[in-house]
C-alpha cells in the first residue's frame, strides 16, 4: 500500500470514528525559515524610554508595529504606536 492509500486509509477509520486522535501520530512538524531581527542596547533604551511615555499619557502601553527594511548600507527600524498615532525612528545610522 502506498502512502496516499494509507493516509485515504486513515482518515476513512477517523471520520467513522474507528480510530483516536491518540492513536494517530501527531502530524511532523513544519519546518519553515525563520528570520529573527534585533534591538541593540540604544535602540531598546530609546524604546522603553518611548512607551513609558505613551503609558503615562494614554494609561497603557497600547499595541505597537516594528517595521524591519533595509536600504542596502544598514537596517531601517521604526516602531508605530497604535495608541498615539505615532512612530518612533531607532535606525541607527552611526553603525552604518
Amino acid at each position: 500500500m502506498n502512502d496516499a492509500q494509507e493516509r485515504i486509509n486513515k482518515m476513512y477509520l477517523r471520520i467513522n470514528g474507528e480510530v483516536t486522535d491518540r492513536e494517530m501520530p501527531p502530524p511532523p512538524p513544519k519546518q519553515g525559515k525563520t528570520k529573527t531581527f534585533t534591538l541593540d542596547e540604544n535602540q531598546v533604551k530609546k524604546l522603553e524610554e518611548w512607551q513609558s511615555h505613551i503609558k503615562a499619557i494614554y494609561g497603557s502601553y497600547g499595541n505597537y508595529e516594528y517595521t524591519f527594511s533595509s536600504s542596502g548600507i544598514g537596517q531601517i527600524v521604526v516602531v508605530y504606536s497604535e495608541l498615539a498615532d505615532t512612530e518612533l525612528d531607532l535606525t541607527d545610522v552611526d553603525s552604518w
